[in-house]
Formats: C-alpha cells, structure tokens, sequence
C-alpha cells in the first residue's frame, strides 16, 4: 500500500538571521484510494450507548432512538452492533453482533423509557467492553450520546478522558453525540479527544443525521488510524507546538484519523537561534506511523526541512504561504473564542455582542470565519446557551479538521455539496450543530 507523504509549509520561505521564529504546518497526506483496492469495505464494529436518563424523557429519548435506528439502516452485514443504554443502571439490550435487521433494533429499542441518574461513565464503559477482541483488520468504536452531565458512577473528567485514551490503545476508539441542549460539551469532546474519535452536536435527530452521515462516511473512508507524528528539531531550534494535538507517551504526537486523498495536520512554530545569512539550515525532520486497512503498520519519514537564512529586508520581501496563513488564522480564532464562550455562558450579551465585534475586525477578512461570526451574532441575540456550545465545537472543527490535499477557499456554507463533489468529513460548516435536512 502506498505510503502517506509528509509535507511542510512553513510561512515564509526563509528564516531570520538574528534568529526569532517561524510557523510551519505538518501535513501528513494520504494517497488517492486505488480503484482496485481490496478492501472494498472496511468492517466496522459500533457500540451505540445512549443515555435514557430522567432528563431524556419524552422527545428528546425519542430523537435518540430515531438516531440509533438511523445509524443502523447504514450498516451492512459485513459489520456488527451492539446497543447500550443507560440511566444509573447499564442495560445492554443487544450484545455485539453481525448487522442482520434495521427493524430488528427499532423492535428491540420500542420499550426504552426515560427515568433515572446519569452513569454516563458506565454506559461509555459497557459499550467499549462489548467491543473487546476486534482484529487490526476492522474499526471499533463507541457512539455515546447523551443530553446530560454525568451525575452517577465516576464522573471525573481526567478520570474518564484517562479510561477513553487507555481503551483506544487496546483498538477501541470513542465519537460522541452531544443532543439537545443540557450536555456537557467539554465532557463529550474531552472523551472524544482522548478516544481518538470524532464530536458532534445538534439539538434534534435531524441536526445529528449529517454528523452520523459524516461519521459512517470518515469510517469507511479510512485510510492510516492511529497515527502519530514525531518531530526531531535540528540543533539550534525549538519546537513549540500550536495546535491542540495530544502528546504521547513515546513523544509523538496524535493525529486525528486519515482518510484516502486527504490530509490531517498540525501547526508547530519554531524558535531559532541566530544564523549566517546566505546559508542553507537545517530546521525539522518529521516520521509518521500508523495502522493501515489491514492492520500492517506503516512509516514514512520526510526530507529534512531546509531554508535559506535571511537578512531581515529580504525575509520581509518573501510572499506568505496562503495555506499556512489561512489555517493559522484559524487556530488564532480558536483560541481568541474561548473568552467569547465564557461571554455567551455568563449570559452577558453587550460583552459578547462587543467581543463578536473584535473578531470581526481581526478576522472578516477571513471568509469562512467571517461567515461563522455572522451566524455566532444571530445565536447571540436568539440563544446564548447553544451559542456557547457552537462556539466550543467550532474551535475544535478549525483546529483538528481533515481537509482535502487540494483544499478549496471557501466561498459558503458546505453542507449541502454533494458526497460526489466532496466528502461530508471534507466540508466546511457554517453552523456545527446543524446538518442538511433529509427528504
């Protein structure tokens, strides 16, 4: 199977000769997907842990059902299913099996009733336990959706996020499903961040049935899981990195999954010592490793990153590296929406109509950003509570998003481009927690 490619993008090409720093992106690419790949579909096995709580009474029980019943018209019967709920008390109601029925599970989940505390700990824990025994050859992950906080059983997020990264080295990996409007969203996307999965969020079972789509559609597009980046500076350099990438116990650092023709990455900047102008230096060498559709791992290693050092006029004349520039601004944004959020928890609308205000002048010329703050000010005046929500899970798209090797500018909103012209996991969203309508 081919091996990723490792490119690097640094902002400029050239460094300073008095030293300072520089930002580079590490982009780790997948090749485009054979026409006469094997595998033509990977198995998955999926948990769905759904919370049944007293909170989830009446409608929003049913949205979850509608969306475990949606999952399951998806699947095949190459790949299998396991089905928990929970309250205080953990009931699996179909142990991991072969996919066989959509009406099976919809009979099987038609007596689920409301009622009780949040173990949300225990159901996610049942659910990566039914999953125990999977081969390299397939993908296991648990779907937790729940509307709630965890009020029963362990409810310690360093605890759970510990337990989530533990289950995804033993091959079990973790995407959860915030609903409605109570959630807590740093439990849910800490979980997902330390299970190697995705975080999705939505009000109803229509707002979640683009997110499942996407979801099923990354699935089976996979191409490298697992996937960890090293990082080895050249002497006389630093690295710092920006995004908000998990380091390991091996020093590598966690990338999110890769998918055929696409790229994940991660922003770093470099600290550099003074050098002789009109050299050539040595920066940065970068390996890649992961596992592969069939469970082989797999390595690549990229050329050492070499610029010219620069006398400072000179470095200034250098044109900028648009796609470095663009998704640094991203993350830039990302960090300055976190005083954002705690302005729309707090409630305070002046504040945050003024600190909306403030990113509109540092990043309307950023069109995808300037069409997410558009939206973010219609939230603020109609609903500061999921303003906050939308404004956490935008800041984990930016910074942790696939993109396409040959990523378009933005010119709208993505989520109604067809599947055929880009993947759902590919596109850029003006509204996180809303999806496309089914007809």
């Amino acid at each position: 199977m081919t091996q990723p490619t490792i490119v690097f993008s640094p902002l400029q090409a050239g460094v300073p000769a008095a030293g300072g720093a520089l930002e580079v992106l590490v982009r780790v690419q997948a090749p485009d997907r054979p026409a006469d790949l094997a595998v033509a579909h990977l198995p998955k096995r999926l948990a769905l842990v759904v919370d049944r709580s007293g909170s989830m009474n009446g409608q929003p029980l049913q949205e979850a059902l509608r969306c475990v019943t949606h999952i399951a018209s998806h699947l095949t019967p190459q790949d299998a299913l396991a089905l928990v709920v929970y309250d205080d008390k953990v009931d699996t109601l179909l142990p991991l099996q072969p996919m066989r029925s959509a009406d099976a599970v919809a009979k099987t989940i038609a007596g689920v009733e409301a009622g009780g505390m949040t173990n949300l700990h225990g159901g996610w824990l049942a659910g990566a336990q039914q999953l125990e025994g999977g081969t390299e050859q397939t993908v296991s992950r648990v779907i937790l959706l729940s509307d709630g906080q965890a009020n029963h059983g362990e409810t310690d997020l360093s605890a759970i996020e510990a337990q989530c990264r533990e289950w995804l080295g033993w091959g079990v990996s973790t995407t959860t499903v915030g609903l409605g409007r109570g959630f807590n969203e740093d439990l849910m996307i800490g979980m997902a961040r330390a299970g190697g999965g995705q975080n999705y969020y939505g009000e109803t079972a229509a707002d979640l049935y683009d997110s499942f789509d996407e979801e099923l559609a990354l699935l089976q597009a996979m191409y490298l899981r697992q996937v960890g980046l090293k990082l080895l500076p050249a002497a006389g350099v630093i690295v710092e990195m920006i995004s908000p990438a998990l380091q390991q116990a091996d020093g590598s650092w966690r990338m999110t999954d890769l998918a055929w023709s696409a790229e994940t990455w991660v922003a770093v900047r470099l600290h550099l010592s003074p050098g002789t102008a009109g050299q050539t230096r040595d920066l940065l060498a970068a390996s890649v490793s992961g596992t592969a559709l069939d469970g082989a791992a797999m390595q690549a290693h990229a050329p050492v990153l070499q610029l010219p050092v620069l006398h400072a006029a000179d470095l200034q004349a250098l044109p900028r590296n648009e796609t470095a520039y663009t998704r640094l601004e991203e993350l830039v944004f990302a960090k300055a929406s976190e005083h954002l959020r705690q302005l729309a928890k707090d409630g305070d609308r002046q504040a945050t109509q003024q600190a909306l205000d403030v990113l509109e002048k540092r990043f309307g010329h950023h069109p995808w950003l300037s069409a997410k703050i558009k939206q973010l000010r219609q939230l603020a005046d109609e609903d500061s509570e999921m303003m906050a929500k939308e404004v956490r899970y935008s800041m984990m798209r930016m910074s942790r998003r696939l993109v396409s090797k040959e990523e378009m500018a933005y010119e709208g909103d993505e989520t109604h481009v067809s599947e055929l012209i880009m993947p759902s996991f590919l596109r850029k969203k003006v509204s996180e927690g809303k999806g496309k309508r089914q007809g």
